[in-house]
């Protein structure tokens, strides 16, 4: 096809020949500021690739524009506000129209990938019946009152013709130029990082992602953009990070103009919004002025993560002191980015006490707002079941979160993410191995002001579970305090997890759990606890060993004092 053609050769056009203002399909009348239309800025967004859980991959072709326009419409009166949607992928594909970057499946002569090939004929054929999947999301967002901000990946990924060509989501310009890869890395955190991830030292490779934004920005009638800046970091060498740094401030300046003037002409407001690490030390590493882009004005806001990925597990817990601070009394505002991932027996994803907790500290620490990461949020399969409703609607409160159930838990998991190990902030406290008369601490911070609500009779119940693998309950003897208080026997249950057989096989890991249903004279306080378990006694029968796998601490809520829900049994 002719798309196909022109772009083989877009990998040998000059960088300045790149830079072609793009015809614009939006409106091109130019607007005061006083004539931006009056919108809300993001306080609950969404994060969607539009395809996992959505008609590029679930619904069979042809597919109406309401089909494609399902992912917003769910959405609706749902409690989220803001739809960050990926509109390209890592491979430098589109997932609409585009006239800067090739469509996905526009390269294939071939399709080797089962599901990305009927993505590549529903998008095929939504064009061919002249309707712009982009287009489509954006009006719906428009008429449901939810704001669009379009998203991509500013890390491309390069590889061989004959290994991508036939999946469908690469362009010619990432398959024919493995010069602007960033290759083998001496460095040791750059183990087990892409090495085909394209350079953004490469003046064709930055010129190529601003036509993209800038198509997104100027094209189409989105509230915004957001730069994928976490995924497969950094964009050089690590030793490169420093000479990376005003190189990417100086285009975040050429982006800034260009949402500016989009912004101008569409009389709508044009945000530029970047993903980074919470974690401020993250961002020298890999060459992010993050300082100078909110003096200067040059992003809106910023989604801040501490995991990377749907795999690696949630944390109820960020570290946002550093960019609160910065954007304090500044035009930026800043989002802590969640990840649910939890990866347990029963339950894969977080449940809703566990999402609360984490917007909930999340707003104890001054965020403007709270993002459901990850590819897509589907923690009862797809479509969404009325919990996934009855989560949202709480999210952007943070009063209605101060009395909603929550389910803290200290971030445990056996996998490290090996490529992501380097990153400062991210840490996996447990399990730690326990060692006799050794003791181990764990902190986890708490939203929750326990000493008012008990005051007004609304606290239900305070319980801290400390799990142990290979506990011997007729041996062994453990010690745990929570802030240096000892806690009591008299309040603690326990509950035998050795062998159990449920309808999933056995629970894993064998062992016991303390539960203790704290009284007000042991809550825990609002802000940093500390939970210190000490191994007293060891059975020297046994050789395996004993772990410290889980802290967590759920807390349930009445409506009011002695109201109980259900309060008849019979």
């Amino acid at each position: 096809m002719k798309r196909r053609s022109f772009f083989k050769t877009i990998g040998s056009i000059a960088p300045s020949a790149l830079a072609v203002p793009l015809v614009h399909a939006a409106s091109s009348k130019k607007h005061n500021s006083k004539d931006l239309i009056k919108q809300k800025e993001p306080r609950v967004a969404m994060f969607d690739d539009g395809r996992h859980a959505g008609g590029l991959y679930q619904m069979e072709p042809p597919l109406t524009p309401e089909d494609h326009a399902y992912n917003v419409s769910q959405l609706a009166s749902s409690g989220v506000d803001t739809l960050v949607y990926f509109a390209s992928v890592e491979g430098g594909s589109a997932l609409y129209d585009s006239k800067a970057v090739q469509v996905w499946g526009d390269e294939v002569k071939k399709w080797t990938h089962y599901v990305w090939y009927r993505a590549g004929r529903i998008l095929r054929q939504l064009i061919d019946d002249g309707h712009d999947p982009l287009k489509i999301l954006c009006d719906r967002c428009h008429k449901t009152d939810i704001l669009m901000i379009a998203s991509g990946w500013v890390s491309l990924h390069g590889g061989p013709r004959e290994k991508v060509e036939g999946l469908g989501r690469s362009t010619a310009f990432t398959m024919d130029n493995p010069q602007f890869q960033v290759g083998d890395d001496p460095d040791p955190k750059a183990k087990g990082i892409s090495t085909s991830r394209f350079s953004f030292l490469h003046e064709e490779v930055r010129q190529e992602r601003l036509r993209l934004f800038e198509e997104m920005l100027a094209a189409y009638e989105t509230d915004g953009i957001e730069l994928n800046l976490t995924s497969a970091m950094p964009y050089c060498k690590f030793s490169e990070a420093d000479r990376l740094a005003p190189i990417m401030t100086q285009w975040l300046r050429k982006l800034r103009a260009i949402a500016d003037n989009a912004q101008e002409k569409q009389g709508r407001k044009k945000r530029i919004y970047a993903r980074i690490p919470a974690h401020p030390d993250a961002w020298k590493l890999v060459g992010y002025e993050v300082p100078t882009w909110i003096s200067e004005n040059l992003v809106d806001g910023f989604f801040c993560e501490s995991s990377y990925s749907e795999d690696e597990g949630m944390d109820q817990f960020p570290d946002l002191k550093t960019i609160i601070q910065l954007t304090r009394g500044t035009n930026s505002r800043v989002l802590y980015a969640f990840y649910n991932g939890l990866g347990r027996q029963l339950a894969r994803y977080a449940t809703p006490p566990m999402i609360w907790a984490a917007a909930a500290n999340s707003y104890a620490q001054g965020a403007d707002g709270f993002g459901v990461a990850g590819h897509h949020w589907t923690p009862n399969g797809w479509p969404w079941t009325a919990q996934e409703y009855d989560t949202l609607r709480l999210l952007g409160h943070s009063d209605l979160l101060a009395t909603a159930d929550k389910h803290y838990h200290v971030r445990s998991s056996n996998r490290q993410v090996e490529s992501w190990s380097w990153l400062p902030g991210r840490y996996t406290p447990l399990p730690r191995t326990l060692t006799e008369g050794k003791s181990e601490t764990i902190l986890f911070k708490l939203a929750d002001n326990l000493s008012h609500w008990e005051d007004l009779g609304r606290v239900e119940s305070v319980i801290l579970r400390v799990r142990f693998t290979n506990f011997q309950p007729h041996y062994d003897k453990i010690k745990i305090k929570l802030n240096g208080q000892e806690l009591p026997e008299s309040i603690l249950k326990k509950v035998d997890m050795t062998y159990r057989l449920l309808r999933m096989g056995p629970v894993n890991p064998y062992g016991y759990a303390f539960d203790y249903h704290l009284t007000p004279d042991h809550f825990p306080k609002q802000g940093l606890n500390q939970v210190t378990v000490v191994l007293l006694k060891r059975d020297p029968n046994v050789t395996f060993k004993m772990d410290l796998y889980d802290v967590d601490c759920s807390i349930k809520y009445r409506l009011h004092r002695h109201f109980e829900d259900k309060p008849i049994e019979y």
